[in-house]
């Protein structure tokens, strides 16, 4: 038994030790190396820090620790890591939902709109906004207590500005609210809405009629099915572990809109006309899978050119679009802004700039 015992207690730190020596030379010795160079000053301890961050990053079981981490803090105190809220039934929301825009913050957003439409009216071109609400406002009962609510207020306080300064603006969140009992029209684990929010939201900007309805009678025809982890996974563990947590991959059906002539001409025809109405904003539209496009090319009966960029809030998507050169040569009718209320409070949106005729294209890229 005390031969036993000698063994394990000397088997363990060897163990250790030797698991330790092989990871040390892997990392400073195989083909991928730290993934860098150590930077900073090794008196003042800059560079030690550097090497830090570096061996950090390079152990190989950084990645699996992190996730169990996080799978055990989820588990054990319903929480993720900074950047995501958890709620019920493994409902997950977004931080920029829990931290709503404070006065100035709106008002900056309102003169920018202002701005935006005056610089379009100058060009002949009608500017139509429209706010998404926010996910935890929709779905305030999966959400912290009383941060429903707050969205709301803010959502309403964005509609309000909007209309006191003759800004055009469709009414979206009547339609998501009615609907949410019979339908998902926002992911679980994603901070988008589903195919079904979107085509609410389109037939909402159409019944508006704050955009000309057309008379081409698109086809709807669904695309293959699509199942993917959803985007605020990532803050609470990683993709494999998060079915064991409740976390269940989320899956959509998009589609795609079709002129019904569309193999005897398509857009390359001769006879084809100039897309007169422009869509701009976020992964909300731009992301196929959503088929906010499509739908609002069925519900509005005409064909949309989308500028909306993911990864970049909807500010720099409209920056972009300001500063186009093309823009002074050959404006749209209508410019369709979708504009989620829960940017309202990111700082960096606040502090956009709003691009005038004389911009390039250099403009400077935002994070949301």
């Amino acid at each position: 038994m005390q031969t036993v015992l000698f063994t394990i207690r000397h088997a363990l730190p060897i163990l250790f030790l030797g698991y330790a020596a092989l990871v040390n030379a892997e990392i400073f010795l195989g083909e991928d190396g730290l993934g860098g160079s150590p930077e900073g000053d090794i008196v003042t301890g800059g560079r030690t820090a550097s090497i830090d961050g570096l061996y950090s990053e390079a152990l190989p079981h950084r990645g699996p620790a992190v996730s169990l981490i996080g799978a055990g803090r989820y588990l054990l105190i319903g929480e993720g890591r900074s950047g995501v809220t958890v709620g019920s039934d493994d409902w997950l929301f977004t931080d920029e939902e829990m931290t709503p825009a404070d006065a100035s913050q709106l008002e900056t957003a309102l003169a920018r709109a202002s701005d935006v439409r005056d610089r379009l009216a100058e060009l002949g071109t009608e500017l139509v906004v429209v706010p998404v609400p926010a996910k935890v406002d929709v779905y305030r009962d999966r959400g912290p207590a009383g941060a429903g609510a707050v969205m709301q207020a803010q959502y309403d306080a964005f509609r309000t500005g909007l209309e006191a300064r003759d800004i055009a603006s469709v009414d979206t969140r009547p339609a998501l609210m009615e609907a949410r009992g019979d339908a998902p029209v926002f992911l679980t684990s994603d901070t988008h809405w589903t195919p079904e929010g979107a085509r609410l939201v389109a037939g909402t900007v159409a019944a508006s009629g704050l955009v000309p309805q057309g008379d081409t009678a698109f086809e709807k025809t669904p695309a293959r099915p699509e199942e993917f982890v959803g985007d605020l996974v990532s803050f609470v563990t990683s993709d494999g572990v998060a079915p064991f947590l409740g976390i269940a991959p989320e899956r959509v059906t998009p589609y795609v809109a079709e002129e019904p002539d569309a193999a005897s001409g398509g857009i390359f025809a001769a006879e084809a006309e100039a897309v007169d109405t422009i869509l701009v904003g976020t992964s909300y539209s731009a992301n196929d899978n959503w088929s906010f496009v499509p739908a609002l090319k069925i519900a509005l009966g005409r064909d949309i050119l989308n500028l909306a960029q993911e990864g970049r809030g909807p500010v720099a998507p409209m920056d972009d679009f300001l500063a186009d050169p093309a823009l002074e040569r050959e404006a749209p009718d209508t410019v369709i802004w979708e504009y989620p209320v829960r940017y309202l409070g990111v700082a960096d949106e606040a502090d956009a700039p709003v691009a005038d005729a004389d911009a390039t294209d250099d403009t400077e890229t935002l994070n949301g």
